[in-house]
């Protein structure tokens, strides 16, 4: 992958009409920058958390059911890798 990026680099400074390729989205020290790359990295939840996320949203008085819904939507987001 380096290697097509320096390519990339050298035909955009010998041919005009090429243009610079975008900056990479990985730093070189390796550290995660942006929310896509810090979702991807994230740490796995507890699933018997995970089960009772939903049954608990429901003890919140007037917004309960919302929260559970909320939370259900949430963890199908989540879980899907």
């Amino acid at each position: 992958m380096d290697v097509i990026f320096r390519v990339h680099e050298w035909l955009a400074d010998h041919i005009s009409w090429v243009q610079y390729p975008k900056p990479r989205l990985r730093s070189q020290s390796g550290h995660l920058h942006g929310w896509r790359a810090q979702w991807q990295a994230r740490p796995p939840m507890n699933r018997a958390f995970a089960l009772c996320l939903p049954t608990l949203m429901l003890f919140v008085p007037y917004i309960g059911i919302f929260l559970a819904i909320g939370t259900v939507v949430f963890l199908f987001a989540y879980f899907k890798r």
